[in-house]
């Protein structure tokens, strides 16, 4: 599509008074571009793109000497450094597809140049403000996500390196900071001896975590068994006997001669899951055997040794006792998917290929030649729009949902879910001006917006989603509006 040269003019203007760094976040790093989707190059989702320049164009064709401005290159980043690509391939692409050029420090303005159509969360558009957080559409063939890193990120060796995109060795999927630093906590602490204390929410990866750090694959030396168990399925009148074993007949008269979980654990890993559920009772009387692997069985004067490691996961981390949890060397948290965001893409292609290699009837449906699932107009914005509760496992019954009830050959968004399990995701408004307040929540009351404020400890990412409004940059306008305070509590 022919761009009008007073649009072009516009932009050389505001670039004249914008200081060299103005590409640069205030606080440090880079903003720029993830790849989301790219339906003709799915090697390249997860890819990150710095903008490392006032004006750049992303577009099809490697890099020319004749090009008026630098190029947006996608990098695939890894521990041992990152894999810049010569370009996008596609020939969807027009060669010079988007412009970007920063206005203002943390500010950027997006022109589109080429044949596809451009979409800002949802909105199709010619031209608009970019800002962190903004999800962009280049009609069915390429989506991006803004957002922003640190100039080096801390993606720490880890002994694991796996091909880009694709789940680790330990089946740990997602290429974003977030996802790096899970798997250097889980390198560092397999290696050691203390316990592990795993904390997140449902659906997360606890277990997932668990297993990699009992694995060789993360550099445990310990060549033992793993014995797993959900804590809630212990009865609280024999959660003692469960733990650490019993002789035969006692504490009642027919109990077989037992082991115990932690004896059975010897030289290897008890995992320990629910592990909040635990009544504190039986929380306090594991501290002597956390301490240095003594305990008694019960019924039995002759004190035993254990040399275990103990992996806990809950996701009620506040009902365990204090002195308990200090007898954790390690304290691992498993990031929801609100957290990482860009790995929601990924999952998804990972998700769908286990399905489609169980399914063939599904696979040869909705399969594409590129290995990706096809989705109709939405399906991604909505994907990391909603909600989640359930993370992984939530994405999981979405996919199967669409794939219920999606006619033809393209995965469609399953309208009728139940109030209960989504909510409609409001349309984000084609323009971030004073109209776009007219939204849920712009009618509220400034005290009550301050309590929603308050009840999500300052955070204005779960506040806008709360209140149900159509982005993070429409509660931003109400902020400033009633001038409302936004204070995070320390721990």
């Amino acid at each position: 599509m022919a761009t009008s040269g007073d649009a072009l003019d516009t932009l050389e203007e505001a670039a004249e008074s914008t200081p060299d760094e103005g590409f640069r976040a205030r606080n440090g790093g880079a903003f720029g571009f993830v790849v989301l989707w790219s339906q003709d190059e799915p090697e390249l989702i997860g890819a990150w793109m710095p903008f490392e320049h006032r004006t750049q164009i992303l577009g099809r064709g490697l890099v020319h000497s004749a090009d008026e401005h630098p190029r947006l290159l996608p990098a695939r980043q890894q521990p041992d450094g990152s894999r810049r690509s010569a370009g996008f391939r596609s020939s969807s692409l027009s060669r010079a597809q988007l412009l970007i050029r920063a206005t203002a420090p943390s500010v950027f303005e997006l022109l589109n140049l080429g044949r596809l159509p451009l979409a800002m969360n949802g909105a199709p558009l010619e031209r608009e403000a970019l800002r962190e957080g903004d999800i962009v559409e280049l009609g069915n063939q390429l989506s991006l996500f803004c957002t922003r890193r640190p100039d080096r990120p801390d993606f720490a060796p880890t002994g694991r390196e796996h091909t880009f995109g694709q789940p680790d060795a330990d089946g740990i999927v997602g290429e974003s900071p977030a996802a790096w630093l899970l798997r250097k906590a889980i390198a560092f602490a397999a290696r050691r001896r203390g316990h592990v204390l795993v904390c997140g929410e449902t659906g997360t990866g606890k277990e997932l975590v668990a297993r990699a750090l009992h694995g060789v694959n993360a550099g445990s030396n310990r060549a033992g068994p793993l014995i797993a168990r959900s804590a809630s399925t212990l009865p609280e009148a024999l959660v003692d006997a469960e733990l650490f074993g019993n002789l035969k007949g006692y504490p009642n008269p027919g109990m077989p001669d037992r082991r115990g979980l932690i004896g059975a654990a010897h030289g290897g890993t008890l995992f320990l899951d629910e592990f909040a559920e635990l009544p504190l009772t039986a929380q306090a009387h594991i501290l002597r055997v956390l301490d240095g692997g003594e305990y008694h069985r019960l019924g039995e004067d002759t004190a035993r040794r254990s040399s275990f490691r103990l992996i806990a996961a809950t996701n009620r981390p506040e009902l365990l006792r204090t002195d308990i949890v200090a007898r954790f060397d390690f304290r691992i948290r498993t990031p929801p998917l609100q957290e990482r965001l860009e790995d929601i893409p990924l999952l998804t292609g990972h998700l769908f290929a286990t399905i489609a290699d169980e399914e063939p009837d599904l696979a040869q449906r909705f399969r594409s030649q590129s290995g990706l699932p096809r989705l109709g107009p939405g399906f991604l914005l909505r994907l990391l729009r909603h909600p989640y509760t359930g993370n992984v496992r939530e994405l999981r019954y979405l996919l199967w949902r669409a794939m219920s009830s999606s006619s033809g050959h393209t995965l469609h968004w399953p309208e009728r879910l139940a109030d209960d399990e989504t909510r409609e995701v409001s349309a984000v408004p084609a323009t971030l001006g004073p109209s776009s307040e007219t939204h849920a929540g712009a009618g509220m009351a400034p005290a009550e917006l301050q309590r929603a404020l308050d009840a999500n400890n300052g955070s204005i990412e779960k506040t806008w989603r709360t209140l149900g409004l159509a982005n993070r940059h429409a509660l931003a306008r109400l902020v400033k509006k009633h001038d409302l305070a936004i204070t995070k509590r320390t721990s």
